[in-house]
C-alpha cells in the first residue's frame, strides 16, 4: 500500500511542479501561501509513506517488547531533528509570519540564515529555502502518530495477555490514581513523552477497569489542596524508603 501511495503521490507532485514552475503568482502573499501551506502537504504525504515503507521493512519480528523499543527509538530520532533546528521549528509552530518573505518566496533566501545543505541542488522555480522543512515537520507528526498508535496496540495486547492470568484491581482512591498518572505522564515516562495525556488515561482505564472520565475535576481538586498537593506520591516515597530501611539488615 505504501509503495502504491508513493507512486501516486510522486505522479501528482510532478504534475504540480510542471504547473508551478511556469506560474507567476499575483502577490507575495499568494506565493507564501502556496509554499508554506499547500506544497508541504503533498511532500509530507510522500515523506510519511516513505517512512512507513522503511519502518515496516526494518522493524523486528521477534517479540512485542523489541518492536515497542524499535518504535520508541524511531520517535527519539525524530525528536533530535527538531533539536537540530529549534529556531525554525518554534517559528513555524508559533504560526509566526515576519520571515515568511524570506522562507517561502522563491529566490529570496538570506545567506546569513541557516539554510539547507542541498540548497544549490534545488529547482529554484519549485522550491524555497524552507518549504521542505515544513513538509518534514508535517510528515514527522504523522509518522509519530502512526508509531504511537502501534505502541498503544502493542501495550494493549500485552495487558490483555496479562489480564488472562489475573485481573489487576486498583484498591486505592481515584484521586490517588490520577495523581500517580499525572506524575508519570509529566515525567515523560510513557513513549518518551510523546503520548497524549488523554490516551494515557484511557489505557489505565482499560488496564484497571476503572472510570476516570472526571479526571479534569480530580486534578482541580488536587491543585486546590492547601498543604501538600502530592500527598499520595509522598506516601509512596515514604513507604518505599521505609521498606528499604526495614530490609537493610
Amino acid at each position: 500500500m505504501a509503495e502504491s501511495c508513493l507512486i501516486h503521490i510522486d505522479d501528482v507532485v510532478r504534475k504540480l511542479k510542471s504547473q508551478i514552475t511556469k506560474h507567476q503568482f499575483d502577490s507575495i502573499a499568494d506565493e507564501v501561501y502556496f509554499f508554506k501551506e499547500l506544497k508541504p502537504k503533498f511532500i509530507a504525504e510522500f515523506l510519511f509513506y516513505q517512512h512507513i515503507l522503511t519502518l515496516e521493512s526494518e522493524k523486528p519480528h521477534n517479540g512485542k517488547k523489541l518492536l515497542q523499543k524499535f518504535y520508541l527509538n524511531e520517535i527519539r530520532k525524530l525528536e533530535i531533528q527538531y533539536d537540530d533546528d529549534k529556531y525554525f521549528y518554534n517559528y513555524y509552530i508559533r504560526e509566526a509570519t515576519y520571515l515568511d518573505h524570506k522562507y517561502f518566496v522563491r529566490h529570496s533566501y538570506d545567506l546569513k540564515m541557516k539554510l539547507p545543505q542541498q540548497l544549490h541542488n534545488f529547482d529554484h522555480e519549485f522550491t524555497t529555502s524552507h518549504d521542505h522543512k515544513v513538509a518534514t515537520i508535517l510528515g514527522n507528526q504523522k509518522i509519530t502518530s502512526y508509531m504511537n498508535d502501534r505502541i498503544t496496540e502493542l501495550q494493549t495486547d500485552q495487558w490483555q495477555d496479562l489480564q488472562k492470568f489475573k485481573k489487576l484491581e486498583w484498591s486505592s482512591s481515584k484521586v490517588n490514581l490520577v495523581e500517580l498518572i499525572y506524575g508519570l505522564h509529566h515525567s515523560r515516562c510513557f513513549n518518551a513523552g510523546t503520548i497524549e495525556l488523554s490516551e494515557t488515561i484511557k489505557i489505565f482505564e482499560r488496564l484497571l477497569d476503572i472510570d476516570l472520565n472526571n479526571f479534569h475535576k480530580i486534578v482541580s481538586e488536587i491543585k486546590s489542596r492547601k498543604n501538600n498537593r502530592i500527598k499520595f506520591l509522598q506516601l509512596l516515597q515514604e513507604n518505599l524508603s521505609q521498606f528499604f530501611i526495614d530490609t537493610d539488615a
